[in-house]
Parts: structure tokens; C-alpha cells; sequence
């Protein structure tokens, strides 16, 4: 029997230990099948700034906060489920290959600290299960940061 997406993301929600880096977190979600890249954008004044992240190179180590979809993310504070990368106007091409794309802020009470970015090779990968670990995570990782 073939496990669901919420019993993947579930086990490895339990795998991630308190004493875990960024950089192992990243890691443990880069083995989840649809997962293609995942990464951490810091925010540095008004830019995003590449962390800890799996996958293919991406030419965007810098971001402004006024572009893509992870500015976006940054800017409003809320997550951003892209089904359809070439129907999003804000979207910043980083590999042809991908097809969605999930980012959710990471905060804490005194603000916007980053963002956690998933890209998949397939079309639609992402729904409000995805969002739902996420941002479990997000919240995990913002206090290591």
C-alpha cells in the first residue's frame, strides 16, 4: 500500500530532533519524494540571502524582497502555494525542470526572520497538507536561527 502524502510528511516531522541543525532539517525534508529543491532564505534588511538549502544550484543566492515568490512570502508573512510556476507573475525561474513551488515565512513575535522554499518537478505537488508541515517546520527552524 502506497503511504499518503500526510504519513510521509508526518514521518519526518517525528524524525527532526531538537538538537538537529538547519542544515540536517534541510536535509531530512530533501528525502521527501517530490521535494526536487529545498532551501532557507535569510532576511537581511531588504533582501533574502541563500542558507542552508538541497538540490540543483540556483542562481538566486540574493533576492529582493519586491521579487518572487519568496519576496512575497517575505513581505506579507503569509504562505504562498504556486500549482503552476509559469502562471505566476512573481515567480523567479532557478531550474526548467520546475514545475510548483511552496514557500512559507519563517517568524517569530518580533518579525519575519526568512523563508522556507520547496520547488518539485511536478505540476500541482503542493496543497494545504504541504503548507500545514511547513510551516510545523518553520516554526521549528526559527528557533535554531
Amino acid at each position: 500500500m502506497k503511504a499518503t502524502k500526510k504519513t510521509i510528511l508526518d514521518g519526518v516531522l517525528g524524525e527532526i530532533r531538537a538538537d538537529m541543525s538547519v542544515d540536517e532539517i534541510i536535509g531530512l525534508l530533501s528525502r521527501i519524494p517530490y521535494f526536487d529543491w529545498v532551501g532557507i532564505y535569510l532576511l537581511e534588511d531588504d533582501e533574502l540571502i541563500l542558507g542552508p538549502y538541497r538540490g540543483p544550484v540556483t542562481p538566486h543566492v540574493r533576492i529582493p524582497i519586491d521579487s518572487g515568490v519568496c519576496g512575497r512570502v517575505a513581505r506579507t508573512g503569509r504562505a504562498s502555494i504556486v500549482v503552476d510556476v509559469s502562471e505566476d507573475e512573481d515567480y523567479l525561474q532557478c531550474n526548467e525542470s520546475v514545475k510548483s513551488e511552496i514557500a512559507v515565512p519563517i517568524k517569530r513575535a518580533d518579525g519575519i526572520l526568512g523563508v522556507l522554499d520547496v520547488d518539485s518537478n511536478e505540476p500541482g505537488a503542493f496543497n494545504e497538507v504541504d503548507r500545514s508541515f511547513l510551516e510545523e517546520v518553520a516554526l521549528i527552524v526559527s528557533k535554531l536561527l
